[in-house]
């Protein structure tokens, strides 16, 4: 068998995300003025090795494995204010969902673990049915400190095929429902790349 026909018979595999395929990336990439710039912004990264916006044990780098693509878009208001959205497309549906699963059990083993860097506040992690893509889960937590709320965020985590999806803010209430619009509008989106459905 020629090396052509076995690559014609391998499935496709994915390696790059195209540009602005994100639901945000336009207006990440968009030129601001001054005045917006100090209002506003956005951080793009293709980083293999950033974690999931949703990290319940905080962990400094990547700990799933399987990853072939990446993209994490951050936004920050003066509000202050701040969303995330992140594509991470693996090697395989397996990879995908063992990901998942493993989101699954470290936002039950870190449900109260505190961040070391600030000490004072006391972190409790909750999650919620979810429908979009293969599977889904509303993930957030709670940040409180002296028996105030500090910070609540909120997100969701769904999976189509090899790839994971998420989107995470901290305005509003509890309310991963909110964000499920995004999820499944990517989630039905992803399987324009090839290898993902």
């Amino acid at each position: 068998m020629t090396l052509s026909l076995v690559l014609a018979l391998s499935p496709a595999t994915v390696t790059d995300i195209p540009k602005n395929f994100l639901l945000t990336e336009r207006d990440a990439r968009r030129h601001l003025s001054q005045h917006e710039a100090d209002e506003q912004g956005y951080e793009i990264s293709d980083k293999l090795t950033r974690p999931l916006q949703l990290n319940p044990c905080l962990h400094q780098r990547a700990v799933d494995r399987g990853r072939t693509a990446a993209r994490t878009i951050t936004r920050w208001t003066s509000a202050p204010s701040g969303s995330s959205e992140q594509l991470v497309i693996y090697k395989s549906p397996r990879a995908a969902r063992a990901a998942l699963s493993r989101l699954r059990v470290e936002v039950k083993r870190c449900a109260r673990k505190s961040d070391p860097s600030a000490p004072e506040l006391e972190i409790r992690w909750r999650t919620s049915p979810a429908k979009a893509g293969d599977e889904a889960i509303g993930m957030g937590y709670q940040a409180r400190q002296d028996g105030s709320v500090n910070q609540l965020v909120t997100g969701i985590v769904a999976r189509r095929g090899s790839a994971l999806m998420i989107y995470t803010t901290d305005e509003g209430a509890y309310d991963p429902g909110r964000l499920t619009k995004n999820a499944r509008k990517l989630a039905a989106k992803v399987c324009a790349l090839p290898g993902v459905c």
